[in-house]
């Protein structure tokens, strides 16, 4: 189950897997030996029961609604809003922003690792997340 989970909260989420985990749950209580094990799933359970879209979110649109999953943060760069000063690129750690001076810059999301250092840097209020 925990392997499901992570794999959902880092944006890796499968079709299937919160029917998986409910069958993985329904096993777990089914098959336990003592009331604490047969108790383990029921947080999962009642997560699902009362935040299934949350999970289809994570699963389908591959984002965090709540906006607290690290893996699914959406961090970009309004071009209308940019000048094109560079502050935010110098101060990224791995190099995701690009462009050219006095042109929008922009975010390479496979390369952010989301530490939100441009979001700080950024005097223009032009580095979104969501």
């Amino acid at each position: 189950m925990l392997a499901i989970l992570e794999r959902i909260v880092e944006g890796k989420g499968e079709e299937g897997d919160i029917e998986l985990l409910l069958e993985l749950a329904d096993t777990i209580t089914a098959t336990a030996l003592c009331g604490l094990g047969k108790s383990a799933a029921s947080p999962v359970v009642s997560t699902i029961r009362s935040f299934r879209a949350e999970y289809e979110a994570h699963i389908r649109e591959k984002r965090c609604p709540a906006g607290e999953c690290q893996k699914l943060k959406r961090i970009w760069i309004d071009p209308a809003l940019c000048k094109g000063c560079s502050k935010c690129a110098k101060a990224c750690p791995v190099n995701a922003i690009s462009g050219q001076i006095k042109q929008p810059f922009s975010i390479d999301l496979s390369q952010c690792i989301r530490c939100e250092s441009c979001i700080s840097t950024c005097a223009f209020h032009a580095i979104l997340e969501g």
